[in-house]
């Protein structure tokens, strides 16, 4: 589960999370025993939630993209927070608009 931020100008962003794909490597905020087919917190097997939030700051501008994934069962939600990227300006004014 790789979630990323990238603006219209900056194509590979910046990423958490717990990825990767043919030929490159995604981040590795928890690993293959905690995500995946049988994993202890989220089995990718079956059904999961994810819930996503933008906070802003007192001046409406994004501080952060805020991701958990929780599942019935498990006790253990994999909690991700992405608040150091270049581009919250320009994704603050693609989102008001």
């Amino acid at each position: 589960w790789p979630s990323t931020l990238h603006s219209a100008h900056d194509h590979s962003g910046v990423g958490v999370g717990y990825g990767g794909g043919n030929g490159w490597n995604g981040p590795r905020d928890f690993n293959q025993t905690q995500y995946g087919a049988g994993a202890s917190c989220i089995d990718t097997d079956k059904a999961f939630n994810v819930a996503v939030s933008f906070p802003v700051d007192a001046e409406g501008e994004l501080v952060a993209m805020e991701v958990m994934l929780s599942q019935e069962g498990h006790d253990c939600p994999l909690n991700l927070k992405l608040d150091r990227y270049a581009g919250m300006k320009e994704l603050s004014k693609a989102l008001a608009a």
